[in-house]
């Protein structure tokens, strides 16, 4: 399937990758076109950076989701036959959201949302980041609110941390060691110890000097008021991976053709088949591209007769085809490593190509230009 086909079919794209490969413009751009044509699209990043609203010209995007205004448009000249909607994630928010919902009153909510143990794992949690992005989209799906949402996923080092996230969490907050140490210790607290065994009493004393008296009662007081949280808990992350499964998500991998990007987008191709989710293209984004017909022995050569002719000129016309020379040598390299990476695709993904640009991206007019490298028709009044 075509890239323009995923954009006009899809309700949910994925937009995955390594940090630093331009994700959150790929994604502006494939949201932009999504909008152009007609569509109700919503980008949503998790990105603290505020490139995606950078690259929609705007000042910032916050929490709640906020139409682009007909003034961006009108700037670049072009109005869209749909509507585009953006949103910058926040993670801590959305988690809030979720255990307001699937607590069973007002009480239990209150005393998960105000634990200091909650507000840490919140934010700082391997994977909790994820997760959130993860469970937003979810709501975002469920609404109805749009024909294709667009996710810019956050720049992990490794995109299995993306996928692995739900599993991550619900593990952690099930994990039976930690509810089994630390039960004891807060009925310990209530009754002033003497309920318990002399040595559990020397471990709670010990935990009680390395983590302050205060933090180990949060610890222990979250895990009692979440057990009976967990299972709705569980359900939820259960859906968000129905939902990325469904037929009506695609996820689209975004690289560059460095060996490193390339290297962190070889696992995650890896992992997405193993998990039986579609793969619906790979993006290469900032791709050298042969700045002559010319080969690099006939630009030296070239150079040679320059230089003899204009002796005056000999330095600047050494450094003019020295750069050249490298520009060749960029674009022959890139090719090589986005020829060797196709090859370990399965038949059917596609994949296109956006040249390195000399330009930054930062308003609708760059973003459809960034459009028509990815092949896809973008209307213009």
């Amino acid at each position: 399937m075509q890239l323009s086909d995923l954009v006009a079919e899809k309700h949910i794209l994925v937009c995955c990758g390594s940090g630093g490969v331009g994700k959150t413009t790929i994604s502006a751009s494939l949201a932009l076109s999504a909008a152009m044509a007609g569509r109700k699209v919503l980008v949503c990043t998790i990105d603290p950076a505020k490139r995606l609203a950078d690259s929609l010209g705007l000042k910032e995007l916050g929490n709640e989701e906020a139409r682009i205004p007909d003034e961006a448009f009108d700037k670049a000249g072009v109005k869209p036959k749909g509507e585009l909607w953006g949103m910058m994630l926040d993670s801590k928010r959305t988690f809030d959201d979720l255990i307001q919902r699937i607590s069973p009153n007002e009480e239990t909510s209150r005393k998960i949302l105000e634990n200091g143990f909650y507000q840490n794992i919140t934010t700082a949690l391997a994977g909790s980041q994820e997760f959130s992005a993860m469970e937003k989209l979810y709501e975002l799906a469920a609404s109805g609110k749009y024909d294709l949402i667009v996710l810019d996923t956050p720049p992990s080092r490794h995109a299995l941390d993306f996928l692995d996230a739900p599993n991550k969490m619900t593990a952690f907050l099930d994990a039976k060691v930690i509810q089994w140490v630390l039960k004891p210790y807060l009925t310990a607290g209530k009754m002033g110890f003497k309920f318990v065994n002399r040595t559990a009493k020397a471990m709670f004393s010990i935990l009680e000097k390395a983590t302050g008296k205060e933090t180990l009662a949060d610890i222990a007081d979250f895990f009692l008021v979440f057990e009976g949280l967990y299972d709705g808990f569980k359900a939820r992350a259960a859906r968000v991976r129905e939902l990325m499964e469904e037929d009506g998500t695609a996820f689209l991998l975004v690289t560059s053709p460095q060996s490193g990007s390339l290297s962190e987008a070889d696992f995650f191709v890896e992992r997405i088949e193993q998990e039986g989710m579609a793969l619906g293209g790979v993006i290469f984004n900032r791709v050298h591209t042969p700045p002559t017909d010319l080969t690099s022995r006939e630009v030296e050569a070239m150079g040679e007769k320059a230089a003899s002719s204009l002796r005056k000129y000999k330095p600047a016309v050494e450094a003019l085809v020295a750069n050249l020379r490298l520009f060749i040598l960029l674009a022959e390299a890139d090719k090589r490593a986005i020829e060797s990476f196709l090859t370990r695709l399965q038949k059917g993904v596609g994949s296109v190509r956006v040249p390195y640009l000399l330009h930054d991206v930062h308003d609708i007019a760059t973003l459809l230009d960034v459009a028509s490298y990815l092949k896809l028709r973008v209307l213009r009044v």
